[in-house]
């Protein structure tokens, strides 16, 4: 009897089995969707909070379509929900919701990375970028100098810098005012943008003063800051430029790695003070010479004109 009951009890241990299973697959599918409705209604509560303070500005724009898509997100998860404990049939809107979700979450990331990306350029450039001038900052002169000496060691190739001041540039700003200087500044800088090579590097070291990094050797350098030092006196003179109130000359030093100094900064203090000599000499002119670096007066000095 035992023998003969023992496939139906066989089956009804399956059929047990196979209910557990569906159950626990139930079950799982239930916390699914309660996840996912708690996600739904917490994304809805933020966008909810976020969207009426989105301003029109373009930079906003990825909070705005990040807070849509939330929205829609959590209306789909409650369609979902309902649609999974039968209470309503809503496949298209389903359907649509999800797409429109996929498209602003995906428009939201598109408006942050690039706006991001945007921003992180703007910051970059402010802060290797002088805002009068457009040409380098300090600062970014002192790094690309320093990075280049030290290669400079390893590869051989050659380096010069210059050095270039306005001549009585505080007399021209006492006389004509800040606006007027500031002017000619930028003037001066498109003098040395327009006669920069591609690979030459310029800066405003600070105040009226200008630098030069050339990839070659002295003499070659020496042609370049005379051409540089003639097209700024001829460009920026009030016969080419009339809103120029007074003629504008300016005094070049420069150093040569290898020639003058191995080091940056021994490089910096003799163009300086070269540049300074030519200033004692007359002014509007490239000095070569030999200085004294011990009794040089103080690099950048506000008396100097």
């Amino acid at each position: 009897m035992i023998e003969h009951l023992s496939p139906l009890f066989h089956l009804l241990g399956e059929a047990a089995g196979g209910a557990e299973e569906e159950t626990l697959e139930e079950t799982a599918e239930a916390f699914v969707e309660f996840f996912n409705l708690t996600v739904a209604m917490i994304a809805l509560y933020f966008a909810v909070r976020i969207l009426p303070t989105i301003s029109r500005d373009v930079r906003k724009r990825s909070w705005l379509f990040l807070s849509l898509s939330a929205i829609t997100f959590g209306v789909a998860e409650i369609i979902g929900v309902f649609r999974a404990l039968k209470i309503i049939q809503m496949e298209m809107v389903y359907e649509v919701t999800e797409s429109l979700f996929v498209v602003l979450f995906a428009a939201g990331f598109y408006y942050l990375y690039t706006t991001e990306h945007r921003d992180t350029l703007k910051l970059k450039r402010q802060s290797t970028t002088d805002d009068l001038t457009s040409l380098y900052t300090h600062g970014f002169f002192q790094t690309y100098l320093l990075n280049k000496v030290s290669n400079l060691r390893s590869d051989g190739t050659e380096l010069t810098i210059l050095f270039l001041d306005i001549d009585d540039f505080k007399q021209y700003n006492d006389e004509f005012g800040h606006q007027e200087g500031d002017y000619v500044l930028r003037k001066v800088a498109q003098t040395i943008t327009r006669e920069a090579r591609g690979e030459d590097i310029a800066s405003r070291y600070g105040g009226e003063e200008f630098t030069l990094i050339l990839g070659c050797d002295f003499e070659t350098a020496v042609k370049v800051a005379e051409r540089l030092r003639a097209s700024i006196e001829e460009r920026c003179s009030t016969l080419a430029d009339p809103n120029i109130r007074r003629d504008i000359t300016v005094s070049v030093g420069l150093a040569s790695f290898g020639r003058d100094a191995d080091s940056g900064d021994k490089l910096i203090r003799i163009a300086d003070a070269r540049m300074y000599q030519a200033k004692k000499l007359g002014k509007n002119q490239v000095y070569t010479g030999e200085v004294d670096l011990d009794s040089a007066e103080s690099p950048h000095s506000n008396e100097r004109g």
